[in-house]
């Protein structure tokens, strides 16, 4: 009998994630003499995705990456059996040898069974996971990227780095306003962010001058984004500090409603939070009062139209307000006065938010004179 090891962890395993391991080192597949890949029987190609075939039956509540860890670590136990490929759980084990009781009565049970009858044993506990796509990457969680980017144009992004791991928390933060993350996990991983850093490496001719490439396949959002952001290191650095600011201030606040049909060029979350600003109801009340209190009615301050005039006592004290302070400043910790908020009717407004670069009141007053002007 094989030499029996005191395995505390592999003893809390169940024995049917026991069972599994066993499965996936007898079963793995070494035909072409060079690496071990999962049983053909899974119909998968790699042995993350093995694993997770099980993790929905065997997982018992643990994360998908502690769960991972410890089905390979199950299966590697009982390399040391089989002509896998594999060298086993410790470099150097002797075939047979450092096999718990539990292990070697498993290994006993199945020895001369077939693989088939294996393979019908363990395939109760397969679950194929359900394929989701991931988001797309929003202009906030490319802003933050880009400002680390510029600000570190020679960093060699490894995902493992404290510097990476700090860039998901803060990406993180833009994921759970926005309503993309899922169940506490960040939805942009190590991995893909150092990706996003070498994406922006392929722009940057200050990285690639000395034959440097970076990866070439980058979207067209982040094209976007470098060409109107790269010189202006700057604006970048505080639009990535207010979009993390402006992130926890609408969490704190809830105010985190999917209702945002223009976005900014400076990104979803300062758009909300301008919008939020522009609807809050007791600030938009002041603003009217204090207006009718000065000039005694409520007009558009870019085109003059006067809903009251209009549409008599249906439109009497309607008017929509519009916040002038520039996205790009805003923050969660900035205060909104009376003296930031125009009174601008619904077709005005529009107009303003209809495309980036969003036009400021002035701006859009001057257009319409000059349109008045000209079909006189």
């Amino acid at each position: 009998m094989a030499k029996q090891r005191n395995m505390g962890e592999t003893q809390r395993r169940s024995d049917n994630l026991v069972l599994v391991g066993y499965f996936l080192s007898r079963c793995s597949d070494f035909s072409d003499g060079k690496k071990s890949k999962p049983p053909p029987d899974l119909n998968v190609a790699t042995w993350n995705d093995a694993y997770d075939l099980f993790f929905i039956q065997l997982s018992e509540g643990r994360p998908s990456q502690p769960f991972r860890h410890s089905l390979k670590g199950t299966r590697d136990i009982f390399d040391s059996l089989f002509e896998n490929g594999r060298k086993g759980w410790s470099e150097g084990q002797k075939r047979g040898q450092e096999l718990s009781l539990r292990d070697t009565r498993i290994h006993e049970r199945w020895a001369s069974r077939s693989d088939d009858e294996l393979f019908d044993a363990v395939k109760a506990f397969i679950v194929k996971p359900e394929k989701v796509r991931k988001p797309d990457w929003t202009r906030d969680e490319l802003l933050i990227v880009l400002d680390y980017h510029l600000k570190h144009r020679d960093f060699d992004p490894r995902p493992n780095s404290p510097e990476i791991t700090e860039l998901v928390e803060r990406v993180a933060k833009v994921g759970d306003v926005l309503g993309i993350s899922k169940q506490d996990t960040p939805l942009r991983s190590a991995e893909a962010i150092a990706m996003k850093l070498r994406n922006f490496s392929a722009h940057d001719q200050q990285y690639t001058a000395n034959g440097r490439k970076g990866l070439q396949n980058g979207s067209a959002l982040e094209a976007e984004l470098w060409n109107c952001f790269s010189e202006r290191v700057d604006e970048v650095s505080r639009l990535a500090t207010r979009i993390v600011e402006a992130s926890s201030s609408l969490v704190a606040s809830e105010a985190i409603a999917d209702d945002v049909e223009f976005e900014a060029s400076e990104g979803r979350v300062l758009t909300r939070l301008h919008l939020s600003r522009e609807r809050k109801r007791s600030l938009v009340e002041r603003k009217k009062k204090s207006v009718l209190k000065r000039t005694g009615q409520l007009v558009c301050e870019i085109c003059g139209f006067d809903f009251e005039k209009t549409y008599g006592e249906r439109g009497k004290g309607f008017i929509e307000c519009h916040h002038t302070y520039p996205v790009s400043s805003l923050s969660g910790k900035s205060k909104t006065k009376l003296s930031d908020l125009a009174l601008v009717c619904s077709n005005c407004h529009r107009m303003i938010h209809v495309q980036r670069p969003w036009w400021s009141v002035g701006e859009l007053k001057a257009v319409l004179q000059s349109s008045r002007n000209v079909s006189r």
